[in-house]
């Protein structure tokens, strides 16, 4: 029996079986969760993934800019389990013109784009799924390591403070 028997946990992210999101699910898969996992773009990519987890978990499209998907969420969750104990949020992308130390010629709306999907989504995330967790339950967010500079990422990452 591990820690997360019995738990239901949405995990976003999944794009390689290196990424930190597939470790995560398949951690929490050996720790006794039921995992379900969201796609979005490349969705054959992420089932073809999910695969290769011990136990292959329903993959369900999200783009967390999307009000529609947000909105019909709780109940496509619903399809495969009856709550939500815990999200995990693995989700960042950025328009190739925010990227590649372009910072201060970058237009708005690309610098829009990157936060909309890698920063608001959380909050989107966590509204759409929050009816799911009636018992209450976590949210975890991935986090860039911001204790070096990647000045090729602009947008995305930025030095620590002093």
């Amino acid at each position: 029996m591990g820690i997360l028997e019995g738990k239901r946990i949405l995990v976003t992210g999944v794009i390689t079986d290196s990424s930190i999101a597939y470790h995560v699910a398949r951690l929490c898969q050996e720790q006794g969760a039921t995992v379900v996992l969201t796609g979005y773009g490349r969705l054959s990519l992420v089932q073809r993934i999910a695969q290769r987890l011990p136990d292959t978990p329903p993959v369900l499209e999200l783009d967390v800019t999307s009000e529609e998907d947000l909105a019909s969420l709780a109940d496509r969750i619903r399809e495969h389990v009856d709550g939500i104990d815990g999200i995990v949020h693995s989700i960042g992308f950025t328009p190739q013109e925010a990227l590649g130390g372009n910072f201060l010629n970058t237009k708005w709306e690309d610098v829009a784009t990157a936060l909309h999907t890698s920063a608001f989504s959380l909050k989107s995330l966590t509204a759409a799924v929050l009816p799911l967790m009636k018992d209450g339950g976590s949210v975890v967010a991935m986090d860039f390591d911001n204790s070096v500079s990647y000045p090729i990422y602009d947008w995305m990452a930025s030095p620590s403070p002093a």
